[in-house]
Formats: structure tokens, sequence, C-alpha cells
């Protein structure tokens, strides 16, 4: 659907008019609310409350624009993680299995933070909470739809021709070297009185290492989220009956890279490191074995997978330490990058993935 009137890229621009011909077939709105909801970092997210003509229509959406905070803005277009939301939505969504909202309709100013993304509204489903954490149960239901997102794109070497996904070839990886060096001392800074002693010591170790692990990411490589976790993750409440359980959001950092990328990420950030330790290797053997039971299976052993899991232990810290330095700050975020800095510290303590930046090893 295009509309042929203004542009709307901020949340003071919506009216009923663009609301009516964004919305096509359902009448027109005759009045509308606003509510701001969520907790996005290069994302603003509203609810839109709906008063139609009488017809039927829905009674409200979720409209998602960039970042209002310049920082944040900024981080978005350099990052390209505006355009990268909209290609998936346009490309990549229509052909999974996984949950994702509908989108009535998006538009989008390349190179800017010129963008904008109506979709369904979830409610009542329940955003996950990247500091509380979850249950078991919640755990086996994430990974399963993770596993459908890597098992449709295992090895495809078709990814390599989409530009907008984000990859790490020799300039990617040396612009990310450059920019751990540079942050790292400063993120060490900010939060050391809240860090953990393992969190500052494997800040430090990557830093000294991180070319090797960089040089060393392993094959096959699929699409994976990027940024799998809690507060990315729609849940249905509990008691009702949803063919669902899950609704997956929040897709600005699709990215080229081995499936054991999104499993760490999102097993290391969801559980404290005592109740991480409990469900570990069940929950990544349940995350193989839904693999294994695609048609299509990808050739993947437990061990193989294992190995590269310990790997990407490293994952969600380095988002922690990069991701707080290079957007607007917030209570909550400080709360939430800290949280996963210790827990996937821990993470990578307890599995050796230490070995993984150890250049002596090599």
């Amino acid at each position: 659907m295009q509309f042929n009137g203004a542009p709307v890229f901020h949340p003071d621009q919506i009216s009923s008019d663009w609301l009516t011909s964004v919305l096509d077939g359902h009448g027109d709105v005759v009045a509308f609310e606003v509510e701001a909801i969520g907790t996005g970092q290069v994302g603003a997210n509203f609810r839109c409350h709906l008063t139609w003509d009488g017809k039927d229509g829905p009674s409200a959406v979720v409209i998602k624009f960039a970042a209002l905070d310049a920082q944040s803005r900024a981080t978005g277009i350099q990052m390209g993680t505006y355009q990268r939301e909209i290609e998936f939505y346009r490309h990549i969504a229509p052909r999974i299995d996984v949950a994702v909202p509908h989108v009535h309709y998006l538009d989008f100013v390349p190179g800017s933070a010129d963008v904008v993304i109506v979709m369904e509204d979830l409610h009542p489903r329940i955003q996950g909470d990247q500091i509380k954490g979850c249950n078991d149960e919640e755990a086996q239901a994430v990974l399963s739809e993770a596993a459908l997102l890597h098992g449709e794109f295992w090895g495809d070497r078709s990814l390599f021709e989409l530009d907008w996904v984000s990859r790490r070839g020799p300039d990617e990886m040396t612009q990310t070297i450059e920019l751990i060096e540079a942050l790292q001392p400063a993120f060490a800074d900010r939060y050391r009185t809240e860090l953990s002693d393992e969190a500052i010591e494997a800040g430090d170790r990557f830093t000294q290492g991180m070319s090797t692990w960089f040089s060393e990411i392993p094959e096959p490589s699929t699409l994976v989220h990027g940024d799998y976790r809690l507060d990315n993750l729609m849940f249905a409440p509990a008691g009702t009956v949803n063919s669902r359980p899950l609704v997956v959001v929040d897709w600005q950092t699709v990215t080229h890279s081995h499936a054991a990328h999104d499993v760490a990420y999102f097993l290391g950030s969801s559980f404290e490191p005592e109740d991480r330790r409990r469900y570990e290797e069940r929950l990544v053997a349940h995350y193989v074995n839904e693999l294994a039971h695609r048609g299509d299976s990808p050739p993947i052993t437990l061990d193989e997978f294992w190995l590269n899991y310990r790997r990407f232990s490293w994952s969600g810290f380095l988002m922690a330490m990069l991701a707080s330095m290079i957007v607007g700050r917030t209570e909550r975020g400080d709360s939430m990058f800290v949280a996963m800095a210790n827990r996937h510290a821990a993470q990578i303590f307890d599995l050796g993935a230490t070995e993984f930046v150890n250049r002596s090893a090599r």
C-alpha cells in the first residue's frame, strides 16, 4: 500500500487521513489516540487506538518509527538497521514460518532515519523482560522459533547476494575491531562499579585477542536475528488458547552468521548464571532436535553445534559492550546492558570460551 499524501515519519505527524489511507479497506478513521510502548533503543514504538466510522477495522495498530533520540537515530543510519528491518519485512517475512507481526504499511527513505512500519497490535501478548528473564518452558518455545528461521536458510549462499543483510566480510570485521578498540575502555569505565570481575576481564581478553575470534567465524552460515533476546519477543498470556506461543519482533539486526549466534545470545542473556547452568545443555539439545525434525534437516551433530555455541557465548557480551556506547542512554538500558555483560561473562568463563580469543592456543 502506498500513501499519496505527505509522508509520516514522526508520531506527531500521524493523522486520521493517513491512517485511513495506509489501512485501506476498513473505512475511515474518525479518531485516534497514540501511546508510547516498548523499550527499544534504536526504534520508537507507539500503539495507536483507532475509532472507525462504523465499519470493521482493527481497534489498534502499532507504529514503529526511528528512535527519537538523536544519537540513536545516527547509530541506526550508520549501522543500516532501519533499511535492514524494512527489507526483512519486504523480502524475508513472507517466506518463513517464524511468527512475525503482520505489516499493514511501511515506508523508508534510504540513507536516513525516515522510516515507518505500521503493523498489527499484538496485545494481549506480553513483551519479554530482558532483566527479569524467563523460565525453561518459555526458552524452549523461543529456541523452537529460532530453529524455524535458521533451518530455512542453513548454508544458503544466496544470502550473500543481499547487500542489506549485516555480514562479516574483511571490511566489516576491520571496522568492528576498530570500534571495539575505541569503545571497550569507555564501556569499562562507565559501568565499572556494576560490572562483575569476570565482565571486566572478558572485555580485556577480547580486546587483546579479538582478531583471532573474528578470523575464525565458522561455516555454514544462515540468517540469524542478531538480537535474539526477551525484549524482542512477545509471549501469549498464560492460559490463553493460541496456536503460536510467541511472536518475534525487531528485525533490525538480521545477520549472516552461524545459528549458534542466536542460541548462545538468547540463553546467555535470559537466565541468571545458576539457572543457565541448570538448563543450558538440555535447551541446546532441544534446539538441535528441533532442527533435526525439519524435512530438510541440516546435517549437524549436537557436539558440532555445542562447539560453536561455546564460541558464540561472546556474541551477547559484544552487543552489550558496543550497543551501550552508541545509543542514547536510559536508566533501563543501562540496567539491561550491565545484566547482559555480567551474564554473558559468566557464560564465557563457564564454557571455557576464552580459548577462542587466546592466540597462544592457536
